[in-house]
């Protein structure tokens, strides 16, 4: 009798063990954690693309997109359409002496990314492994800082609608396509202006 209650109880406790399990793992998909619902399109967007659709739209991957495309390429007139242009201006008259252009600047960008990837480097895939919209710390407080300081009135802060930090990481090949390599914890900021989004890095 004592061994017939043990082996009962026993199952009494399995079942309650499964039950509280499935109870946790119940979750709806707005509860779940970045990542778990992630996209990956190689074709619509300048470059391939992975994120978690519910934490980015189309839109703000295109701005992503057409960043890095125009950095891939050495576009300036698509790098001026969607890099952030108080900080554009900035680089090209403060940071870097001897640039007068945007396209100097990307070209510029274009060749440090040579330079520390490989040549004739392609994005195979961009993945946004995580995102913040905290301006008060990380990388977002840091950038407010410096994007309100070059600014005429030191307020571009309240300018911005929205603004995200995303870690990305670059899938890339090199070597016309011969070779391949990852570059992980590669940081861009994210900007809605006047429903308009912009990039800086």
């Amino acid at each position: 009798m004592k061994k017939l209650l043990a082996v009962f109880l026993l199952f009494s406790f399995v079942l309650t063990g499964c039950e509280t399990q499935k109870e946790k793992m119940d979750y709806t998909e707005e509860e779940l954690p970045y990542g778990a619902t992630m996209k990956s399109d190689k074709k619509s967007y300048a470059v391939p693309m992975t994120w978690d659709r519910r934490f980015l739209e189309e839109g703000q991957i295109k701005a992503v997109a057409d960043y890095l495309c125009a950095i891939q390429n050495a576009d300036g007139e698509l790098y001026d359409s969607v890099a952030l242009p108080l900080y554009t201006q900035y680089q090209i008259t403060e940071v870097y002496d001897n640039y007068d252009t945007t396209q100097q600047l990307v070209t510029g960008l274009h060749e440090g990314l040579v330079g520390s990837m490989a040549d004739d480097f392609a994005f195979d895939m961009v993945l946004v492994n995580g995102i913040s919209d905290d301006r008060k710390k990380g990388g977002l407080e840091a950038i407010f800082t410096i994007l309100d300081g070059i600014s005429e009135d030191g307020k571009f802060s309240d300018t911005v609608q929205n603004a995200w930090s995303l870690n990305l990481e670059w899938e890339f090949s090199y070597n016309a396509g011969k070779n391949a390599g990852t570059a992980e914890e590669q940081y861009l900021y994210l900007f809605q202006i006047d429903d308009k989004y912009y990039c800086c890095m």
